[in-house]
C-alpha cells in the first residue's frame, strides 16, 4: 500500500528548467572536450607495458608516492591509502583531488596540451577514458601479466575499479507490499504520476538501449518524463528525498541507498532487470611520474583485500571480486553496459538521450 503521501511536492517544487539547462550544458561540454584532435599522440603508436607485479614493487620501492584524480571525498581515501600503506609501507605518501565528470576531462586535456604533469592515476567513466586513450593520454598496461582477474580488465588501457548501479529506491514507511515497483514499466504506473523523483541524467536509459533496442529506450524515457517526477542533479539529493519521505519511490544509484540505509533511514530498492550499471575506470596517464606505484595500486583495488576497503570507504564496489558486497548483490543479476567495442554505439544514444531531455524540459 502507499501510505499518507499527501502532495509533499508542495511549495518544495524545483527550478527544473535552469537545473536541466545546466546539466545539458555540461553533458555536451564533456562530449565536446572528449572529441579526439590530430594534436594529440595516438594511441595505436603505444606499446603495452608488460610488467609483473614483483618487478612493479621493486620500482614502487623507489618512487615512494603515487597521485590521482579520483571523484571520492579525501576522507575516503585516507582510510583506502591508510589499508594500502599498511599492506606497501614503502609507498610513503600520496596525493588524491578529487575530480568528477567534465571537471576530469578538462584537467586532463588541458594538462595534457600544456605539457603539464600532476597525476599518476586518473579514474572516470568508460566513455571518458576511452577518449583519453584515442588522445594518447594513458598508457597501454598488460592487466593480466600484472595480476588483474580477467573480468576486472575492461581494456588495454583500464582496469575495473567499480561501478555505479541504478536501482528503484523507495521509502519504506510510504512504500511497501505489492505497490513496491519491482520492474522498469512499474515506475510508469498512473498512481505515481507527479510523485517520484530521479537523478536527471541520460546514462541510465542510453546504457538499458546495450539490452533494449533503441526504440524501447527511447519510449520509456518519453514515458518516464510524462510523469512529472521531481529531478535534481544530484544522486545524493534524491536519496535525501527519498530518505525524509518527500517522495515515496525514485530512480537513484545503488550506493546512494546503501549509505543512507547504514545511517537509518527507512530506504529501501529494486533491481530491476536489466540493471543499468556505469563502470568507474581506473587507468595509467602517460606521463606519470610514478607509474609503478600507480600499477601497484591499482593492483591492489582490484584484489579482495583492497576492492573491500575501498567499497567500506565509500558504498560503491566491484561486482567482479568476490567478497564484495557489490559481488552479492548484483554479481549474478542481467547488468547492462556497453563493452569497449560498443562504446561509440553509447555516445550516440547518449547523445539521442540528451536531446530528449532538452526537447522535454
Amino acid at each position: 500500500m502507499i501510505v499518507g503521501y499527501d502532495n509533499l511536492r508542495k511549495n518544495q517544487m524545483m527550478t527544473i528548467a535552469s537545473s536541466f539547462r545546466n546539466l545539458v550544458r555540461l553533458s555536451v561540454a564533456t562530449l565536446l572536450l572528449a572529441a579526439p584532435t590530430q594534436s594529440l599522440l595516438s594511441a595505436s603508436t603505444q606499446s603495452l607495458a608488460a610488467d609483473s607485479l614483483a618487478k612493479v614493487i621493486a620500482g614502487a620501492k623507489e618512487e615512494g608516492r603515487v597521485s590521482l584524480y579520483e571523484g571520492q571525498q579525501p576522507q575516503a581515501w585516507a582510510k583506502i591509502m591508510a589499508a594500502f600503506q599498511k599492506r606497501y609501507p614503502f609507498v610513503t605518501s600520496y596525493d588524491q583531488e578529487r575530480l568528477v565528470a567534465g571537471a576530469t576531462v578538462t584537467r586532463v586535456i588541458t594538462e595534457a596540451r600544456a605539457g603539464i604533469s600532476t597525476a599518476d592515476i586518473v579514474a572516470s567513466g568508460t566513455v571518458q577514458m576511452d577518449d583519453f586513450a584515442a588522445r594518447g593520454l594513458l598508457q597501454p598496461v598488460d592487466w593480466k601479466a600484472l595480476g588483474i582477474p580477467e573480468k576486472s580488465v575492461f581494456d588495454r588501457y583500464t582496469a575495473v575499479g567499480s561501478m555505479f548501479a541504478y536501482v528503484i529506491g523507495y521509502n519504506t514507511d510510504l512504500v511497501t507490499g505489492a505497490d513496491i515497483p519491482k520492474a522498469w514499466d512499474d515506475v510508469l504506473d498512473p498512481k505515481w504520476k507527479g510523485q517520484g523523483s530521479w537523478w536527471f541524467n541520460s546514462q541510465p536509459w542510453a546504457t538499458l538501449a546495450a539490452v533494449w533496442d533503441e526504440g524501447r529506450a527511447v519510449s520509456f524515457l518519453d514515458n518516464l518524463l510524462a510523469q512529472d517526477w521531481r529531478l535534481s542533479r544530484s544522486a545524493a539529493t534524491v536519496s535525501a528525498w527519498l530518505s525524509s519521505g518527500e517522495t515515496p519511490i525514485g530512480i537513484v544509484v545503488l550506493h546512494r541507498m546503501q549509505a543512507a540505509q547504514s545511517k537509518g533511514a527507512p530506504v529501501g530498492w529494486t533491481f530491476a532487470d536489466p540493471v543499468p550499471v556505469q563502470l568507474i575506470t581506473y587507468g595509467l596517464l602517460k606521463d606519470a611520474k610514478n607509474p609503478n606505484a600507480a600499477k601497484l595500486l591499482i593492483h591492489w583495488l582490484t584484489t579482495p583485500e583492497g576492492a573491500k576497503v575501498y567499497e567500506d570507504a565509500v558504498y560503491r564496489g566491484n561486482p567482479y571480486v568476490e567478497g564484495t558486497e557489490m559481488n552479492r548483490l548484483i554479481g549474478s543479476r542481467n547488468i547492462a553496459y556497453h563493452e569497449g567495442e560498443r562504446l561509440a554505439e553509447f555516445k550516440s544514444m547518449t547523445e539521442k538521450m540528451i536531446k530528449l531531455l532538452e526537447k522535454n524540459r
